[in-house]
């Protein structure tokens, strides 16, 4: 049993440790004092470095909003807006995050927001939906407006052509999974795939309100294809709120990188934050992909032939992963917080008894 323990506890670290090396080999000749004095310099224009993300933040969360019009009534926006940070942050601040916010996603809407739980867990795979049909449609614009940009940057990394071709294949991919998440959505059995992860992450401590709701995850699953089905056209505005996000997390690089000395291409700082999120995303066991999204901004800047790439990558990591924090922390003292949704008296009753049949089709 201690030599299990030992195995599962080195198993959650080693991704970890192996990220940080990553991250230590290739910032190995970096000036970070002078990486340091160059993030220093920025002075008073460093808090506004929090606004794109905000930016980001509250445009992805409108799209959201909109979206929850296929479902009913819809929540008020400012407790949407904090149940998406609070999950943001535990997704950018736990190993593992990105399994852990999904989960406990439909649990936050029903407390924060008053939204019935099988409404959550349907609105929850909405917004995947989205954020993935989005990145790969950012993703392949990016690309197509960088493609001869890319194929210096290729040559220079790899020592040959094709990284604009595997970087338009994986934009593809992703249109396809979101177009089979359509498909999943209408067939599959998303809700009781959601209740096993919250059993299995928070089981613990949401043992007896799992229990109480289990009649909502049966319902969800018959509410979830209507979401697809329901009106397509609806879906425009929330899928374009989302493309402006990824401009905006756009012009954070852009900005970043400017402030830092560092002028590229707009088309140029698209690809690095639609690629590097998604090695991000990639990375799940490691907070926030730490180290190797880090790593790939530096190998990002060398392949764009910016001077001195190392020490002005370390910089830029350091605007990068400052925002995050101050970001993670603002999630946390939300969740923190503790409060469920006011007037809210059935907050803890099946939520089938307040939504019996789907939205009408047509």
């Amino acid at each position: 049993m201690t030599g299990k323990r030992f195995l599962r506890h080195a198993s959650q670290i080693l991704p970890g440790l192996l990220a940080l090396g990553l991250l230590a080999f290739t910032l190995r000749s970096a000036d970070l004092g002078r990486a340091l004095e160059l993030v220093k310099a920025l002075g008073w224009k460093i808090p506004l470095l929090l606004l794109p993300t905000l930016v980001a933040t509250l445009s992805e969360t409108f799209g959201w909003w909109v979206a929850f019009s296929r479902l009913g009534k819809r929540p008020r926006f400012r407790s949407l807006l904090a149940v998406r940070m609070m999950t943001d942050a535990v997704l950018l601040g736990l190993p593992s995050g990105a399994l852990i916010s999904e989960s406990l996603q439909p649990y936050l809407l029903k407390r924060r927001c008053g939204v019935p739980f099988e409404i959550g867990i349907i609105a929850g795979f909405g917004r995947k939906f989205l954020v993935v049909l989005s990145h790969g449609l950012f993703l392949g614009l990016s690309v197509l407006l960088a493609w001869p940009l890319l194929q210096r940057a290729s040559r220079a990394l790899i020592g040959r052509g094709g990284l604009p071709l595997l970087l338009l294949a994986t934009a593809g991919v992703l249109v396809v999974v979101a177009g089979a998440s359509v498909a999943l959505g209408i067939h599959g059995r998303v809700a009781d795939k959601v209740q096993r992860g919250l059993n299995r992450f928070g089981g613990r401590w949401l043992g007896t309100w799992l229990e109480r709701n289990a009649v909502s995850f049966q319902v969800a699953d018959a509410h979830l294809a209507d979401f697809f089905i329901r009106r397509p056209a609806g879906l425009i505005l929330p899928v374009v709120a989302y493309l402006f996000a990824w401009a905006a997390r756009t012009m954070e690089t852009l900005i970043f990188l400017r402030l830092l000395g560092v002028n590229i291409a707009f088309s140029a700082a698209m690809v690095i934050e639609s690629s590097l999120i998604l090695v991000r995303s990639l990375a799940v066991p490691v907070p926030a992909g730490l180290g190797v999204q880090d790593a790939g901004y530096v190998l990002c800047l060398k392949g764009l032939g910016v001077a001195d790439a190392v020490t002005v990558g370390a910089a830029f990591v350091l605007l990068k992963r400052g925002k995050d924090l101050f970001w993670i922390a603002f999630g946390y003292l939300l969740l923190a917080q503790g409060h469920d949704r006011a007037g809210d008296p059935g907050a803890d009753e099946p939520p089938s008894a307040t939504v019996a049949t789907p939205p009408p089709s047509g």
